[in-house]
């Protein structure tokens, strides 16, 4: 089983990328993973231009091509994201928007497909207490699954994260997710 753990915010120290190498760590023998940070890659904006609608393939040249093959060899995907500003942070989004050219949204029959079967866990953390903020972005990650042909499973969320440290007492679930989530295909 190839595993793509995406850390959906702009750093690759904090508590999201604490819960990815949990879920990392615990993944059961013989699967394959790879944990990536958005903040770490280039992804430029969407300019709107609708050119994949015409030819299958965006224009901008960035890491976004090579960041699809990933996640198009990948069987199962984890998106992690914090809450900034009650919403996805700004590399995620710019992430869903370049997505165009591979979601159904996408009118061009030319357009690269995703394989089906693909499953997609999503988390969602924030500094406060109440779950809305989470609930929102767990909501934004099935959405984008659902243009990508992408079975979102399940979502999971964590409120009062200040720092990576706060991750350390729901450090069980995340194993306890991870042997859950990765189990099938290891063998």
């Amino acid at each position: 089983m190839k595993i793509l753990l995406l850390n959906m915010s702009p750093k690759n120290y904090g508590a999201t990328q604490e819960i990815l190498k949990t879920l990392r760590d615990a993944a059961p023998e013989g699967a394959h993973t790879e944990l990536l940070c958005l903040g770490d890659l280039e992804i430029g904006y969407c300019k709107g231009c609708k050119a994949c609608y015409k030819t299958g393939a965006c224009v901008v040249k960035d890491d976004m091509q090579a960041l699809m093959e990933k996640l198009g060899q990948a069987d199962a995907l984890v998106l992690a994201a914090p809450s900034y500003w009650a919403d996805v942070p700004g590399v995620c989004k710019s992430f869903f928007d370049r997505c165009t050219p591979y979601g159904d949204t996408n009118p061009d029959p030319r357009r690269p497909r995703l394989e089906a079967g693909k499953k997609c866990y999503g988390i969602a953390l924030r500094t406060g207490v109440r779950p809305t903020e989470c609930e929102h972005i767990l909501a934004s990650i099935e959405h984008w699954c659902g243009h990508m042909g992408i079975d979102f499973t399940e979502g999971m969320y964590f409120c009062q994260i200040e720092d990576k440290s706060d991750i350390e007492p729901h450090k069980p679930l995340l194993r306890e997710k991870a042997a859950e989530w990765f189990t099938n295909g290891t063998e």
